[in-house]
């Protein structure tokens, strides 16, 4: 194969796992936040801060543990400007598959994350599987010229 024509196909071979990876990864959340709304309380926490980097720290507190965390989204205000000005906000808590907490619906995240998750993956298989079969096509071709080469008459002039 020439040069060109392997960096294409690098390119499509990195972009299709990282693509089919996104999407695996988005759709394991989506499957693990269906599974908690299934048995999701909700409870009364407060934000603690809001990084810079984006996100938001809160507090709550379940059976008498109090429990720090972090979500990116802040869905669920109690005041209109809780959010951002460390307010009290409902708390999505679940104990299966795993103890989770969000502010947000479950249900919402879980959809979420498949509408990420289910593109990227029907995007990224394509890209992966392109250089495989490239690569087998060209194996293919080489065999057949061996094995028309192996299997030719030869005449050498002189003998």
């Amino acid at each position: 194969m020439e040069g060109s024509w392997t960096r294409v196909l690098g390119f499509c071979l990195v972009l299709g796992m990282t693509c089919t990876s996104f999407g695996a990864y988005e759709c394991l959340k989506g499957h693990n936040y269906s599974v908690a709304a299934e048995s999701e309380t909700t409870v009364v926490g407060r934000i603690t801060r809001v990084p810079r980097k984006g996100g938001f720290e809160y507090k709550f507190s379940v059976n008498g543990v109090n429990v720090d965390d972090s979500s990116d989204v802040c869905e669920t205000p109690l005041d209109s400007d809780a959010c951002f000005n460390n307010g009290p906000v409902l708390v999505y808590y679940a104990s299966q598959p795993f103890p989770n907490s969000r502010l947000e619906n479950f249900s919402v995240a879980s959809t979420n994350s498949y509408q990420l998750g289910i593109p990227a993956i029907g995007m990224g298989l394509p890209f992966l599987l392109l250089p495989i079969a490239v690569k087998l096509i060209f194996q293919l071709r080489r065999r057949r010229e061996n094995d028309n080469q192996q299997g030719a008459i030869r005449v050498v002039p002189g003998e």
